[in-house]
């Protein structure tokens, strides 16, 4: 099998960025929704970024945002064997 490295373009970054800090149900959606300011494309990468959160927090809402992007993607991760489940990784209901 051959491998692929995986190079995200502005457009993939601007949505990860706005998973990662949309870690509600009712957030995700927004991030989705055309209408609506947290819309992904709207985000401005070259903007500064403060954390206030705890660093496990930082940790689970990054997982998070990952696994449900690749998981809109269509990849699968396996291991040992194991396909593991992306959709429900990402912890999105």
């Amino acid at each position: 099998m051959a491998k692929s490295k995986l190079v995200p373009d502005d457009g993939d970054l601007q949505e990860i960025f706005a998973l990662f800090s949309s870690p509600s149900d009712d957030e995700l959606r927004q991030v989705y929704d055309h209408a609506n300011p947290h819309f992904y494309k709207l985000e401005d990468l070259q903007q500064e970024y403060n954390l206030t959160q705890e660093k496990r927090e930082f940790a689970e809402d990054a997982w998070r945002a990952v696994m449900f992007f690749l998981h809109q993607r269509g990849f699968t991760l396996t291991k040992g064997g194991t396909e593991y489940d992306l959709g429900a990784s990402s912890g999105y209901g």
